[in-house]
């Protein structure tokens, strides 16, 4: 079904936390049954998301056009007949990055419940598992605070794995171990991106917890924990950025001293053999008259020069507190 068609799964929920898996024949039935709660999956990538978003569901090209944005950031907007949202949520599938949020748009109505996905979100499938479990949602707001839920979990879990790995530089570094810029840089950009969407998401779900009047009061306080368990992962972000920064600091401070040190040490020797390459240079002009040119120990008379010349230097440098 996925595969040939914008529907990836449309549910018809029980009241009891199950549901019923219904096929696009079904789906266009129970549709037409106002008292029915009905949760229609789409993949907005086919071609014929229209038929289900227009054709099945029967939205005005307003909501329909605040569905299909190309890009999205979290908000909430009102319309006629129900409302629509988009949130963010981790992406979990295989070789991605987890700073590539994928979006989740969503119109929700008393008893329609419609979401959109681009690519596959491992929250909205625990969610079907516990409906097919019948250990999921009681009614459509239910089911919008569970997905709520579920996404604001998944953004848990990524703030616990930032966080350790995080500390495990923090230890490296004051252990004297190696710490790799480049997976530093990676972790910044990734709590980059997950402060940027998840603080308006937060906000975004403190709206949506306000609820119209058909939200029960159950579901409004499930959303608002939600956005406040958000609200903290968002501090948690900020707080890491701050640790992230300072370490990278230090490690650049690091840097920079091993290399003054190194710096520090090639005028040192600069300075030894300063004199030294002066005589040389003096000495090796290809003219007469040179001392000791004749002499059987002018070589080792030379030597015993530039040592006493070398040896003065360097106690000149001790003296000066230069080295």
């Amino acid at each position: 079904m996925e595969d040939e068609t914008a529907l990836v799964a449309a549910y018809e929920l029980d009241g009891n936390g199950g549901g019923t898996l219904l096929s696009v024949r079904q789906l266009r039935e129970a549709w037409s049954d106002p008292d029915k709660m009905l949760w229609m999956h789409l993949d907005f990538r086919h071609d014929d998301v229209m038929e289900y978003l227009e054709g099945i569901a029967g939205l005005d090209e307003a909501p329909i056009e605040a569905l299909l944005e190309e890009d999205t950031r979290p908000r909430v907007a009102k319309f006629r007949n129900g409302a629509v949202s988009a949130l963010r949520g981790i992406n979990l599938n295989p070789g991605a990055a987890p700073e590539d949020l994928i979006s989740l748009r969503i119109w929700i109505a008393p008893k329609r419940l419609i979401t959109l996905r681009r690519r596959p979100l491992r929250s909205v499938s625990e969610v079907r598992e516990r409906i097919d479990n019948g250990e999921g949602a009681l009614s459509i707001p239910d089911l919008l605070a569970w997905l709520a839920e579920q996404l604001v979990d998944k953004v848990g879990d990524m703030s616990h794995k930032l966080d350790d790995r995080l500390g495990e530089m923090e230890e490296d570094q004051i252990s004297d171990r190696e710490v790799d810029p480049d997976d530093l840089s990676r972790v910044r950009r990734s709590l980059i991106t997950l402060r940027r969407f998840m603080g308006p998401q937060r906000d975004c779900l403190e709206q949506i917890a306000q609820g119209p009047d058909w939200f029960d009061e159950d579901t409004k306080v499930s959303i608002r924990e939600t956005a406040n368990q958000l609200s903290r992962y968002v501090e948690d972000f900020h707080a890491m950025q701050e640790r992230a920064l300072v370490l990278q600091e230090q490690l650049f401070s690091e840097h920079n001293e091993r290399m003054n040190q190194r710096m520090y040490m090639l005028a040192i020797v600069t300075t030894v053999f300063l004199p030294l390459s002066f005589l040389t240079g003096l000495l090796g002009i290809n003219v007469g008259g040179i001392p000791g040119a004749d002499s059987p120990y002018g070589f080792l008379i030379f030597l015993g020069i530039t040592a006493v010349v070398g040896g003065w230097v360097m106690w000149l440098l001790k003296r000066k507190h230069w080295w």
